[in-house]
């Protein structure tokens, strides 16, 4: 059947029980729907709450069944650097890189997404127009809920059934209290949101043109002192032990490691990385560096006593991943993670703060070799470009994930900044395949 003969259908799902205003989005779900019904008559109007990522599919694989096919797809709700948040705050779901990448939605040839949630046109939006191949939109800032699509219109003004609204607009969490005071004075105007079309451009997210400058940055891991002696007290006595490090980058972590384990084994996406591995590690036949495209692991079941992520767990597809990290594990295995999150200094981390200032400023004399080479790196446009497509992500992100997954061990805080901090887990030992029904891999 031509797509012009095809049914054509307008999709709104949001949720209601992942952290706050669930009962707002259904209020704004059902204002949208309403409006799109007179919009476009012609049209189907599905809306629906999905708690979950197998509900949210589902919804998908319903319109595929109708043989219909989706203009408009609006997802009202709360996004974290990947996208859209399912469940709950104590059991997140978020779908990873990959697993967008193996959805299939029966979007028409001018079909739009639409992201109605906070910060989401800043990575998440641009991701999927290339990815799927769709227009998209998301907004820049945070959002609130208002009962006028133009500006902000506190809610408590109308009645419970009014129509509401999400839209973005300046507030105090992007722009100070003072935006906030405008806000509530109805001085605010809604800040469109920004649209991505797809585009041929050819996107390289890998460390591949980096490798070089990162090898001579991190040449010798130890500088990161107060990573390197968490890490190493994690892993305890390893000395007969089979160690998996995903996203080994450049193996110095391995190589360093080399005289006090058993067997190392380093992964990563990135081939350049790798090449700069096994020359740094040429002499230490006990490690050994494989490439991997995707979330799964070329090894059998229970090979390692150790898997270890550091500094590169951001950049993972979590689900899929730990489902097969769970798999290479033994049996009392554990799994250890340090990485970069964002998140502004909290007051009450202002000492901790200042006393990391100072080590880095005494760093900068005793280092410089380090410093020198970082301060080259970062400045590197190839580097910038990078970081583009490569987000961090947000604290509380990865916080919850962790210790959802892993019941009664909790994260901790080894390193902080003005605006990112370095997180610690170790889950302890795991006897456990599997933490949830994986739809992909």
């Amino acid at each position: 059947m031509a797509e012009s003969l095809k049914p054509l259908t307008i999709l709104i799902l949001y949720t209601t029980i992942y952290r706050t205003g669930g009962p707002k989005f259904k209020r704004a779900a059902r204002t949208m729907e309403l409006e799109k019904a007179k919009q476009f008559p012609n049209h189907t109007i599905i809306n629906r709450a999905v708690e979950s990522k197998d509900e949210f599919l589902q919804e998908i694989e319903n319109v595929k069944k109708s043989g219909s096919q989706i203009t408009e797809f609006h997802f009202i709700g709360h996004s974290g650097v990947y996208g859209i948040m399912f469940g709950t705050d104590k059991w997140p779901e978020q779908f990873s890189p990959f697993e967008w990448r193996n959805l299939e939605i029966p979007f028409t040839k001018d079909g739009h997404f639409y992201f109605h949630a906070c910060r989401s046109g800043r990575w998440f939006a641009p991701f999927i127009s290339r990815t799927l191949g769709v227009k998209a939109s998301g907004n820049y800032w945070y959002t609130t809920f208002s009962l006028s699509l133009k500006s902000f219109k506190w809610e408590g003004y109308g009645k419970k059934d009014s129509p509401l609204y999400v839209i973005s607009c300046p507030g105090k969490k992007s722009h100070g209290v003072f935006s906030s005071v405008r806000k509530y004075l109805g001085m605010s105007k809604a800040i469109p949101m920004l649209e991505f079309a797809p585009t041929d451009e050819k996107v390289d997210a890998s460390y591949d043109s980096v490798a070089t400058l990162y090898d001579d940055t991190f040449d010798d891991i130890t500088v990161r002192k107060d990573e390197w002696d968490w890490l190493t007290r994690a892993l305890g006595e390893s000395s007969d032990k089979k160690i998996l490090d995903i996203g080994c980058g450049n193996g110095a972590f391995l190589q360093k490691l080399s005289s006090r384990i058993g067997q190392g084994t380093g992964v990563d996406i990135s081939a350049g990385m790798l090449e700069q591995a096994r020359k740094r590690c040429k002499l230490q036949p006990q490690l050994s560096f494989e490439k991997i495209d995707g979330p799964m692991l070329p090894f059998a079941d229970n090979s390692f006593d150790s898997v270890i992520s550091v500094l590169s767990f951001r950049y993972l597809d979590w689900d899929p991943i730990l489902h097969e990290i769970l798999r290479v594990l033994k049996p009392g295995g554990q799994f250890v993670v340090m990485d970069m999150v964002a998140a502004p200094v909290k007051l009450k981390e202002v000492p901790s703060f200042i006393k990391a200032k100072i080590q880095v400023f005494f760093q900068r004399f005793f280092q410089k070799k380090y410093w020198q080479a970082l301060s080259k790196m970062v400045r590197d446009q190839r580097w910038q470009n990078m970081l583009k497509y490569n987000p961090m992500r947000s604290e509380h992100e990865m916080k919850w994930f962790l210790e959802s997954r892993f019941p009664g061990q909790k994260t901790q805080l080894i390193n902080i900044g003005w605006n990112s901090r370095i997180l610690a887990f170790k889950s302890g030992p795991i006897h456990f395949k599997e933490v949830e029904k994986q739809v992909y891999p």
